[in-house]
């Protein structure tokens, strides 16, 4: 019962973050458009983005089960689980007017692709390094303990 309580309370914590700064981004980008106000369905369709980026992100990196299978299993289940949706979510809001947006589509790669590998090279240059220094200290720890 306390997993499902913790799950719940990361969800919230979640949304709450997530939603608020794309409310924020929403409303900075209307007003630099021009737009004076932002329509209910688009801030509903926002809280359902939302809501699925937090589930899927729950399922990838709070799941013990995906855990164990590293930070880039998780990673890469977590785009595969998101992108889709956020990709049509992205056209029911307006953002992928058209198919052939080569601009939009530029973008949004581009930034889905640097995402990915900046969070690669870090989980592999910073975070793996930690983890060895880590180790060692901890060995080094229970040596000195005998």
């Amino acid at each position: 019962m306390s997993r499902i309580k913790d799950m719940l309370k990361i969800i919230r914590n979640g949304m709450a973050f997530a939603y608020s700064w794309l409310v924020i981004c929403i409303v900075l980008a209307g007003l630099i458009n021009g737009a004076e106000t932002v329509s209910l369905i688009v801030l509903a369709k926002t809280f359902l983005l939302c809501l699925w980026g937090v589930i899927a992100f729950v399922i990838c990196f709070m799941n013990e089960s995906v855990k164990k299978k590293g930070f880039i299993f998780s990673l890469t289940l977590f785009y595969i689980l998101f992108i889709p949706v956020e990709i049509v979510m992205f056209y029911f809001m307006g953002v992928f007017v058209t198919g052939g947006n080569v601009t939009a589509w530029i973008l949004f790669g581009s930034i889905v692709v640097i995402g990915y590998v900046v969070s690669i090279l870090i989980d592999t240059f910073i975070m793996k390094k930690k983890a060895v220094e880590y180790t060692e200290k901890m060995q080094e720890y229970v040596k000195n303990r005998k």
